[in-house]
């Protein structure tokens, strides 16, 4: 069973990779992160994270530290950004394996585990769009898999692991990295009658998780301390409890609704296993009441905050493919079945998909890609539906890796040719690289950030904010007035009157979106410009 697992994980972190660098950054989130990463690296400066030259706070810096990684190994580039995201995917699927085989003593419940996991849309999206998030997953479950080792009566070195990977969360994403443990932890023991206990090691893994968590924001509140009350006030309190302001607030059903869709359509699979096992009146064993009550706990926390995006609830999910993994091994043979033929259809649709895709004017497709594409999906499916010899419990289970695979590679085909419908504007970059060649002087944002325009021109943009919240940028913590040559304010006279200017030459470019063009009062300023072009939803004079 190990061996075909390993087996499996490398083909999982190849197929990851292939076509990594194909489509361009995504805007917004991605492409800040690659942005402010390629600034550091550049500038040297591993301290102070910067956005298009002003200095950004709201995350600590360890996404921006693995991203700066892949660029030292694979330049930068889409490729060098995302990589260690294919790792750490990669990880979270190997450290559900070993947890499960520590938390069930049982390596097929193992083994489904994982590639349970790999087979959640969740886990895919975020191995696909640069964020915290995939690595904060990553940090929890090795936390996780340390803390369970010590429970084993393993060596106390397994003790201070649990504190270093819960330090390097912390410096991921901050203090919401010790909630999905400490509820883990908790319903462990409560569910295991053990108390809380406190030795020697204790405390000085408290003191190692402190001084590591606490590293950066301790060398970037002595060099500015007025940061002390942001990190607590805006980035801990408001974005939990006053979300309106960072326009991230959903109502509280927000992850009831969507979550259950991100973990299709094992989702599906796991509800119809509980059902007949409610009817049957079966006895639920502890460790699987310690995934329920840990499930329905962060589901519940999660949803009390205010500040809501779809993959911050992403490290829900290892615990759903645990859970997953323990029911699949006791679903009744015929329930198996059942789900083989709804993979079946899954792979129909997407096969469908691609066809479709293929007549339609308004998106794009290699058909060299496509074609082998469509022959991998069929014959995968077909395979593993009607000739493999395998049980149905490894069918089911390859069923779901080939699906997963088949939607990686469709992303990969889909992105590379249809920018605008991903919502990159690396193809509006090089159109304009190409048209203006030497001759582009200043690129300039109307109302939005676009993060990724300086990472393909390598070199400064200019971004004028008027009312999308989105342009907005902080500027207290500037230790100096470099940024205001790069960003401007419409409603600051003198900004305007620099806007105006930037608009009289030539050489500039202006870009802004269909939906937000520029006041009525300044269209005039558009005749000094010879050219004007609409890509997707954005309008480009120049």
């Amino acid at each position: 069973m190990k061996t075909k697992f390993y087996v499996v994980l490398l083909i999982i972190f190849i197929s990851l990779n292939i076509g990594l660098g194909s489509w361009g950054l995504t805007e917004s989130s991605e492409a800040r992160y690659a942005e402010i990463s390629r600034e550091m690296v550049l500038s040297g400066d591993y301290l102070h994270p910067q956005l298009l030259g002003i200095e950004h706070y709201h995350k600590p810096p360890m996404t921006y530290y693995i991203t700066a990684a892949g660029y030292k190994i694979f330049g930068i580039n889409e490729f060098g950004a995302r990589f260690f995201l294919s790792l750490a995917l990669t990880l979270q699927i190997l450290l559900i394996f070993k947890i499960a085989k520590l938390f069930f003593k049982d390596e097929k419940i193992a083994f489904a585990s994982g590639l349970i996991y790999f087979s959640f849309p969740l886990a895919l999206i975020a191995a696909r769009n640069l964020t915290t998030d995939s690595y904060l997953t990553t940090f929890i479950l090795w936390s996780i898999y340390f803390w369970l080792q010590l429970k084993q009566g393993n060596s106390v070195w397994y003790f201070y692991g649990f504190y270093f990977m819960l330090g390097l969360a912390f410096l991921t994403k901050g203090p919401v990295v010790i909630l999905p443990v400490l509820v883990f932890i908790g319903c462990w023991k409560l569910m295991n009658r053990v108390k809380f206990q406190f030795s020697i090691h204790s405390v000085l893994g408290l003191l190692l998780f402190i001084g590591i968590s606490a590293s950066w924001f301790i060398a970037i509140i002595i060099d500015q301390p007025q940061l002390w009350n942001y990190f607590i006030e805006d980035q801990i309190v408001n974005r939990s409890m006053n979300a309106e302001q960072f326009h991230r607030s959903e109502p509280f059903w927000y992850y009831l609704a969507f979550a259950p869709a991100l973990g299709m359509p094992w989702i599906v699979f796991l509800s119809i296993g509980y059902v007949k096992k409610y009817k049957l009146k079966l006895e639920r064993v502890k460790e699987e009441r310690i995934l329920l009550y840990t499930i329905g706990t962060l589901l519940v926390l999660f949803s009390v905050f205010s500040s809501k995006l779809i993959l911050y609830i992403l490290p829900i999910y290892p615990f759903i493919a645990l859970l997953g993994g323990y029911v699949l091994v006791r679903f009744p043979e015929s329930h198996k079945n059942l789900y083989i033929k709804i993979y079946g259809v899954l792979f129909g649709i997407l096969l469908l998909g691609l066809i479709v895709i293929g007549f339609l004017d308004t998106i794009a497709i290699d058909l060299r890609l496509a074609i082998p594409l469509i022959f991998l999906i069929v014959g995968s499916g077909f395979y593993f539906m009607e000739y493999s010899n395998l049980n149905t419990f490894f069918r089911l289970l390859y069923l779901g890796i080939f699906f997963s695979i088949s939607l990686l590679l469709t992303y990969a085909l889909f992105g590379a040719e249809n920018p605008d419908k991903i919502n990159s504007i690396k193809e509006v970059v090089q159109y304009l690289k190409d048209e203006k060649g030497e001759q582009l002087d200043k690129f300039v944002v109307y109302d939005y950030l676009l993060p990724s325009a300086s990472f393909y021109l390598n070199e400064d943009i200019i971004t004028v904010y008027n009312t999308n919240f989105n342009a907005k940028r902080e500027t207290k913590f500037q230790r100096d007035t470099l940024y205001k040559s790069n960003y401007l304010e419409y409603n600051r006279p003198k900004d305007l009157d620099r806007f105006k200017n930037l608009l009289k030459n030539e050489n500039n470019v202006l870009i802004y979106r269909k939906k937000t063009p520029l006041n009525d009062s300044l269209q005039y300023l558009l005749n000094n410009f010879k050219n004007v072009k609409e890509m997707g939803k954005w309008v480009i004079h120049y």
